[in-house]
């Protein structure tokens, strides 16, 4: 998976609207955009953002397609979030020194 795409699929404010709207329950385009009071043809080009990105996915009933969150990537998206803060964290508690300033440490030394 691709976080980064991920990650700004998510990041456009109608996109996060729309998978917070799914995750209350599976909802087609027109209604999609009823809710949010866009057009039907800016929901399906969001939603071809976002099953690029592997975030949701279509089932189809009847006439209308469906869309559902997929939680394995929110859970991916999740643990890469956390791996990151626990990085920051960790850094934040070691003092480290970018190498150009230890070259200047020790040109300064000598």
């Amino acid at each position: 998976m691709d976080i980064t795409m991920q990650l700004k699929a998510i990041s456009e404010p109608n996109r996060y609207k729309i998978i917070n709207l799914l995750l209350e329950r599976h909802y087609c385009v027109r209604i999609i955009a009823k809710k949010l009071n866009i057009s039907e043809s800016a929901v399906s080009q969001h939603m071809s953002v976002l099953k690029e990105a592997g975030i949701v996915y279509g089932k189809k009933l009847g006439y209308h397609m469906h869309y559902i969150v997929k939680t394995d990537t929110l859970r991916y998206i999740r643990d890469e979030m956390s791996n990151m803060l626990q990085a920051a964290e960790q850094s934040a508690l070691e003092i480290k020194n970018c190498s150009c300033e230890l070259s200047r440490e020790k040109i300064a030394s000598h």
